[in-house]
């Protein structure tokens, strides 16, 4: 899934954190849009959808490769992030699934989109501290089985690729029938 933020304590962390959160911030406090322009079209929101779909059906076939492609070359810590998702697919075996999605805002080259999003795995225990708490603050491994939080987008080439997870992620309870259709398809 997509990478958030670190869980570290490190100076260079605590410092690519804080730049992180300024760039962030800029983009969050500037214009919904521009005055001329229109709200995301249909097209827009459909290959933003599209964009979260790879990236979670790459996950869901353990394809890293796929799951790389689908994300911005620009990402930030995409090393680490693909580091992490290697040593994910090895430890567990994980079922992510889109519930919601909604556009937030389009500002070229970036798109933000508040998602729903459910992932079903059998143990979520992790041994090592700090692999967990990095697993836990991204979609990879999220603390609860319905999550929801704001993912961006950046548009690279043509295509929209998920960049990062802009917000915390908020763990929701599925609704019990929802939950029980969901256990009785695995």
């Amino acid at each position: 899934m997509v990478h958030s933020r670190l869980a570290s304590n490190r100076p260079e962390a605590i410092a690519f954190s804080v730049g992180l959160m300024v760039c962030l911030l800029s983009f969050d406090l500037l214009p919904s849009r521009p005055l001329h322009a229109a709200p995301p079209d249909v097209r827009t929101e459909q290959k933003l959808r599209e964009s979260l779909n790879d990236n979670f059906e790459a996950c869901n076939r353990e394809d890293i490769e796929g799951l790389m492609e689908s994300c911005a070359d620009t990402m930030p810590r995409r090393e680490q992030f693909r580091n992490e998702a290697v040593a994910t697919f090895k430890d567990k075996d994980i079922h992510y699934s889109l519930v919601e999605f909604e556009v937030l805002k389009v500002r070229m080259p970036f798109a933000s989109a508040r998602v729903v999003q459910d992932t079903h795995v059998l143990d979520r225990q992790t041994a090592d501290a700090g692999v967990a708490a990095f697993r836990n603050s991204t979609a990879l491994l999220p603390k609860g089985e319905r999550v929801e939080y704001v993912c961006t987008f950046r548009k690279e080439n043509g295509k929209w690729k998920v960049y990062v997870i802009i917000s915390e992620m908020k763990v929701l309870q599925a609704k019990t029938a929802e939950r029980d259709e969901a256990v009785a398809t695995q």
